[in-house]
């Protein structure tokens, strides 16, 4: 039986969501935030089993996929097992900008990660 596909964390998307989660426990409290949460890395599992869904967006995030959660973008390559997530950004973000400054450093994030032996899926963060 195949092994289901899985999400990596890269170190700036891991940073991402801890700021995402910070910000709103501020403004919307402890229940929100982690609803919030949640909700994001269900998409992440939601892209890591189809990753397709993200080139619908990929005008806009080229070379890699992208795909919505909630008021959030989720940004992503292909790995030989899922995807690696590269980061979450606020739909209210120059996308495309922040992907070209930070293109060279989330292809060079990507090769390590596809070097690396597979990440048990209970914790993807741990192997980014």
């Amino acid at each position: 039986m195949p092994s289901p596909a899985t999400f990596l964390l890269t170190r700036n998307a891991a940073l991402d969501l801890r700021r995402i989660h910070t910000r709103s426990r501020r403004e919307w409290g402890d229940d929100v935030a982690d609803q919030y949460l949640t909700d994001l890395y269900a998409v992440m599992g939601v892209a890591a089993a189809n990753p397709e869904k993200g080139r619908l967006r990929q005008y806009r995030s080229a070379p890699f996929l992208m795909i919505p959660a909630r008021q959030h973008f989720v940004i992503y390559d292909l790995v030989p097992h899922g995807i690696a997530v590269l980061t979450v950004q606020h739909q209210v973000r120059d996308i495309e900008s922040l992907i070209a400054d930070l293109t060279p450093a989330f292809h060079a994030e990507v090769e390590r990660l596809k070097r690396k032996p597979d990440c048990p899926r209970s914790r993807p963060q741990k192997c980014a």
